[in-house]
């Protein structure tokens, strides 16, 4: 058996570096040149330069800058460049958010969050306007229009005060990837706008209507892991996410019941939902998110509310570049804790895709995907669900080759004494659309007992385990069993 997982694992690794050469990226990362970060030119009102060295992978980076009165707009350029020539198979990621003005000294916490995008998001504007159109999306999903705020980062009133950008240090090359140096050189563009257009519609998020899709008991296929425009820019819209999940099997969909969506960390999907429900009577979709941390992502599953990604270090740059440290690691079991707090329900994702993370090639495929967290730091007694089938890579009608190794520690938690529900997702950042780093929406399906087909419905059979997932998505057989 493990001979053929280490065959399985290293097939899906040709197979991803074959797709990888012939794909182009969702978004592409600016590059770091003479006169600045490239792509479309802004005029920055502030320019902030620094470097970064592999002491800092893992930690968040606090660059602070001020917004004046009057400020109808925040747009953000950042940028970093590898060495010339580097080889490795790991290169260097920051990520991207956006916090607004801080509240006295304090650090930088919820209240302030205005956003993430990883390192998908090169270019990103706030206002207090709401996001493109789908046309313009789908037109050009990395495109800055102006007036409006980027998908991923949250619309609203642009306050006075001191804001940050974070740069989440996912990786820094260093001399063991040929990075002599030992250090990356970044850059950040800030342009403030005061053109009282940006303000002239403010935004408000449509109504959700909390009233359940269905009244009845009874068995409900749904996928509790997918990805829309709120995530990568390029991903599926809602529109083409809804779509393909609710679609029957029949007719080429997935015929599901209900999906959890679950875009990167932010929140700014959630009031765009309402806009999409009356096109699918008798469908439940629950707003949710996958938070993105450095050794392992999370759901954050109907709590309706922000949770703090920041597991690891935060630091404070001060003008002349030197970082104060202002939070140590935070575990994820305090992040579970809050996402219980609000009502929701917790579930531990695709915990191992690409593990070991220090196999050579897989952190640069999946950074902080597999779930490296030990157990205390885990707390599993806060755990509800468990992704024992995730979706990518795609193989057609071939399961994950990291299938194997997720089922192994699924059954160690449970021999442990660990009540947590089996789940199957599919992680599909593009609903039906054929990717080989992205199955369709639906594959694996996770089938609930649930008194009524609602959010809290949902939330009630997850947590009392009434799971069981179907491997090859939801046309896959069922056995039955009933009793009296």
């Amino acid at each position: 058996m493990g001979r053929l997982r280490h065959l399985l694992i290293a097939f899906a690794l040709a197979g991803l570096l074959a797709a990888a050469a012939a794909a182009p990226a969702s978004a592409a990362r600016l590059t770091l040149g003479p006169n600045g970060c490239s792509g479309d030119p802004i005029t920055p009102t502030k320019v902030i330069a620094g470097t970064a060295d592999p002491a800092l992978r893992g930690s968040y980076v606090m660059v602070p800058f001020d917004v004046p009165r009057g400020t109808t707009s925040v747009r953000v350029k950042y940028c970093w460049a590898d060495p010339a020539g580097l080889t490795s198979n790991n290169r260097s990621t920051l990520d991207l958010g956006l916090w607004s003005a801080q509240r006295g000294n304090r650090l930088w916490g919820p209240p302030e969050f205005r956003g993430w995008g990883g390192s998908s998001h090169p270019d990103v504007q706030i206002t207090p306007q709401g996001f493109s159109s789908e046309a313009e999306y789908l037109a050009h999903p990395d495109a800055n229009v102006p007036g409006r705020t980027t998908r991923g980062f949250v619309p609203g009133r642009i306050g006075a005060g001191r804001w940050a950008v974070e740069l989440g240090v996912a990786y820094v090359t260093g001399p063991e990837d040929g990075n002599a140096l030992g250090q990356i050189p970044w850059r950040v563009e800030i342009q403030l706008g005061s053109d009282p257009a940006d303000a002239a519609d403010p935004y408000h998020p449509a109504r959700f209507d909390p009233r359940p899709a269905n009244r009845r008991p009874g068995w409900y296929a749904g996928d509790l892991h997918v990805h829309a425009e709120h995530s990568a820019l390029g991903d599926a819209t809602m529109s083409e996410a809804f779509g393909y999940a609710f679609k029957p099997i029949a007719e080429g969909g997935a015929g599901l019941d209900f999906v959890t969506l679950t875009d990167y960390v932010t929140t700014s999907a959630w009031g765009e939902v309402g806009r999409y429900q009356a096109r699918y009577p008798g469908k439940q979709i629950m707003r949710s998110a996958e938070v993105i941390t450095y050794h392992g992502h999370l759901g954050n599953q109907g709590s309706l509310t922000y949770v703090d990604h920041r597991t690891g270090p935060v630091f404070e740059r001060s003008d002349t570049g030197a970082l104060t440290l202002r939070r140590g690691p935070t575990p994820p079991s305090h992040l579970f804790r809050r996402i219980h707090r609000h009502g929701g329900f917790t579930q531990v994702a695709h915990p191992r895709i690409f593990y070991p993370s220090s196999t050579p090639g897989f952190a640069s495929f999946c950074r902080g995907c597999p779930w490296e967290y030990s157990d205390d730091q885990t707390n599993w007694k806060r755990v509800d669900a468990f992704e024992v089938s995730t979706g990518p890579p795609n193989f057609g009608a071939a399961p994950s080759p990291f299938l194997l190794q997720a089922i192994a520690l699924y059954d160690r938690l449970t021999t442990s004494g660990y009540r947590i529900a089996a789940v199957g997702t599919s992680d599909s950042h593009k609903a039906g659309r054929f990717d080989v780093t992205s199955r369709p929406i639906g594959t694996a399906t996770t089938v609930i007992r649930a008194r009524q087909l609602s959010e809290a419905g949902i939330k009630q059979a997850v947590r009392a385990g009434h799971t069981y997932l179907k491997l090859f998505g939801n046309a896959g057989p069922d056995l039955r069993l009933s009793g009296r």
